[in-house]
């Protein structure tokens, strides 16, 4: 709804500013001078010129203020409708899950059908009012020929001057009705920047970001003060009631309760989540709800307990956090002229935003190094590793670096050897067919850039059809296809979307399943054979083929005749492809890095045998020893970096986003940690190890974090137990911590009266909704 007020509201209030004062003076001297020249020529006459546009001027407008009326209907039904389709595109799997497909149709149509009421009321109107101004217009030509005429008739009135009257009125409709269209556009534009500045109040904004250096720092043994904070419902009930206490920092703190009790609105209060309350947060003599984003920031940092990511990266999404070093003001000349007239920024975001104080290095080597320190803290070190095994070699790769990965295949595969473990990969070998691979990557040996848009993959496409003709391929291919269809819908037919099967028996999407039946209809119906199919049905089948690997698959399709047909056509390709077609593909060459293929088959130079039992972790464990030696762990580290996450992280486990969300935080190294829930998506070993591993990392600063009402947190500072609203301080660290703490809080509060108690808070919230009712 914000964007497509910004865009549908905002801008034409911004282009209406050029027309504010030019247009209406430039009309009105217009119409004012037509309308003087025709009461110089007849009195009459002008008096009846005056008084139509005097009607037009106060009866059109009045007549268009239900036209406004339902314009502004017409914005915020669209304003709900925007918001509406972006909410129903981030639920999209929800509503499929829950069968709400038919229900989320109908209430889009719905609102469409309530939208285009207001627009038929709105054109109605509109037109209805332009009838009436048009008939105005024209009607003053008939008046002057009829009293004009009559003048004239009766002697009083010069032909010549009627004339000059009827041909000067030609130039006095028009800047009269722009007027009018003037008028309409002020009024609706007004509307529209009423509405506007009412969603975006100043109150309701936070404070402007000052300069870093005005900043002042809180000490770190400044407490954080609880005053009176009370948050209730829309109907006046207590979430959290008046809380009141002091805790002291340097400390870990943890608050525990359920969910449903006030210690999640208390800890966002705390973290500047809500700023729906009463009562006040003090860290030192500093209002939290009076701290800027970047005052707060270099103070603390806060970690929810639903993982929120970015898209790019995970290194970008760690590093995000410490982005917050503006770079000098790069626009200049008009540009930086017209940025601080309008309060825009001055820098552009292409800069180098890091903050590399705060993370403890120097550059961004440095950086990539800390990061990947910090998820190993929380556990993603080996993740990160098997995204940077999968990823291709930067295609900027120095000759050193290409260099060093051929030596390491070659250290590789001698270490495999002297381990006896050489079995285990079946190298890419021109003159046999690889078990490991699919059917097309054995005819193709080598890695396909399958992007249609690149030039020469129409040639491609072309020339690798008439190779599998040639070879007798194109029938063999058809059968595979149509046995996969037909095992998947047997085997798989029944099963729901999502299950796990699906991602091992990958040559088969669970998109494709609900098309399987017409492709084996049709593919064992047809009469003329093979060769008769439609392209779009064969293509599909063939595609099923393509991806068969055997020993993954087992399906018994891969005959030895088979296999000799396709080295045939594999060396047809490399001695008949087009040069033009030579882009698409990259061979795998025994001498030479392949960039196209991911880092893991450079170093190994073949695939893992999936015909032997624990194959995979074996290979994995041994390379996971033999880079370090290398030289080459950093590089891996690095592209796990550059896996992208997707949009909000859709490409991670649950863990995994938790875990980036969690570094994120840790990276900065803040003074206060506040950790709402944080832990959740992890198993409760994983849980215990990460708390000991923060605690660790935090000590000597300060931890403020969620546990429930059924745990039991060990060896913490400060406890704040929650029941329902009602929030209970507990200080362990001494017997006169309690007292201490009562008399502090009492002196803050200038020590006059009774310290109102948390029964007495409800009683008077109580009698308040009493007295409101």
């Amino acid at each position: 709804e914000a964007a497509s007020m910004i865009k549908d509201e905002v801008e034409p209030v911004g282009g209406f500013i050029g027309d504010a004062f030019i247009q209406p003076a430039f009309l009105g001297l217009q119409a004012m001078t037509a309308l003087i020249f025709i009461l110089v020529q007849s009195v009459w006459l002008g008096a009846v010129a005056l008084a139509i546009v005097l009607v037009q001027a106060f009866i059109i407008p009045y007549l268009r203020r239900e036209q406004l009326r339902l314009g502004r209907l017409r914005q915020l039904a669209s304003r709900k409708l925007a918001g509406r389709i972006g909410e129903m595109i981030d639920t999209a799997p929800m509503i499929h899950v829950h069968g709400l497909k038919t229900r989320s149709e109908a209430e889009i149509g719905n609102r469409l059908g309530g939208l285009f009421d207001i627009r038929a009321a709105l054109y109605k109107r509109k037109f209805a009012v332009k009838y009436l101004n048009n008939l105005l217009a024209q009607i003053t030509p008939f008046f002057f020929y009829a009293i004009g005429g009559y003048f004239a008739l009766r002697g009083s009135l010069d032909i010549g001057q009627l004339v000059a009257v009827i041909a000067a009125y030609r130039d006095l409709p028009p800047p009269v009705k722009e007027l009018i269209d003037w008028d309409q556009r002020r009024a609706d534009v007004q509307i529209k920047y009423e509405q506007v500045i009412t969603q975006f109040a100043g109150e309701s904004l936070l404070p402007k970001e000052p300069i870093p250096d005005d900043i002042t720092p809180i000490p770190a043994e400044a407490p954080i003060d609880v005053r009176n904070v009370t948050v209730t419902d829309q109907r006046g009930t207590a979430l959290l009631a008046a809380a009141t206490f002091k805790l002291p920092r340097p400390a870990h703190i943890a608050f525990v309760g359920s969910s449903s009790s006030g210690r999640d609105h208390l800890i966002r209060i705390l973290a500047r989540q809500t700023s729906n309350h009463t009562g006040r947060v003090l860290i030192g003599n500093r209002d939290v709800g009076d701290m800027s984003d970047t005052e707060a920031a270099r103070l603390m940092s806060f970690v929810p307990s639903d993982a929120i990511l970015f898209s790019g990266s995970i290194g970008e999404n760690v590093a995000i956090s410490l982005k917050r070093n503006a770079p000098a003001p790069e626009r200049g000349g008009k540009k930086l002229h017209e940025s601080k007239l309008s309060g825009n920024p001055l820098v552009t975001d292409e800069g180098d935003w890091i903050d590399y104080e705060t993370a403890g290095v120097s550059d961004a080597t440095g950086l990539n190094r800390r990061i990947v320190e910090t998820l190993d803290r929380v556990g993603m070190r080996d993740d990160l590793y098997g995204f940077g095994m999968q990823e291709r070699i930067p295609t900027d790769a120095s000759d050193e670096l290409q260099a060093a990965i051929l030596d390491a295949r070659s250290t590789i595969a001698k270490g495999l050897a002297d381990s006896d473990m050489a079995s285990l990969i079946e190298p890419f070998d021109f003159a046999r067919f690889n078990d490991q691979m699919s059917l097309r990557e054995n005819l193709l040996f080598g890695v396909l850039d399958d992007n249609p848009d690149k030039p020469g993959w129409a040639d491609f496409l072309t020339f690798y059809q008439s190779v599998a003709y040639a070879e007798a391929l194109y029938r063999p291919a058809l059968e595979i296809g149509l046995r996969i269809a037909e095992t998947a819908v047997e085997v798989f037919g029944d099963l729901p979307p999502g299950h796990p099967i699906f991602e091992r028996f990958s040559m088969v999407n669970v998109d494709e399943m609900n098309e399987l039946p017409d492709l084996i209809r049709l593919g064992r119906a047809q009469e003329g054979g093979p060769d008769s199919l439609p392209a779009e049905v064969s293509n599909k089948i063939i595609a099923l083929a393509s991806g068969y690997i055997e020993p993954r698959h087992r399906l018994g399709l891969i005959t030895p005749e088979l296999k000799d047909r396709v080295l045939r056509a594999r060396k047809s390709i490399r001695r008949h492809l087009p040069e033009v077609c030579r882009e698409q593909i990259e061979f795998y060459d025994a001498n030479r890095v392949i960039s196209s293929a991911p880092i893991r088959d450079n170093l190994l130079f073949g695939r893992t045998s999936q015909n032997t039992a624990n194959a995979e972790p074996r290979i994995a464990d041994f390379l996971r020893k033999q880079l370090p030696k290398l030289g080459l762990d950093d590089l891996i580290y690095s592209l796990g970096l550059d896996y992208d996450v997707g949009p909000g992280g859709r490409n991670l486990f649950s863990e995994q986003r938790a875990a980036v969300s969690l570094a994120r935080s840790l990276i900065r190294s803040p003074d206060i940690l506040v950790l709402e829930e944080a832990f959740a998506a992890f198993g409760r070993d994983r849980q215990a190890q990460l708390i000991d591993n923060i605690r660790a990392d935090y000590a000597g600063k300060t931890i403020v974090m969620t546990f429930g009402a059924d745990e039991a947190p060990e060896d913490f500072d400060q406890v704040v137990t929650f029941e329902g609203p009602r929030a209970m301080f507990k200080g362990d660290t001494s017997s006169t911590s309690q007292a201490r703490v009562d008399e502090e809080t009492d002196a803050d509060d200038g020590a006059a009266g009774e310290r109102a108690t948390t029964e007495n808070v409800e009683s008077a919230l109580a009698m308040k909704a009493e007295t409101n009712t």
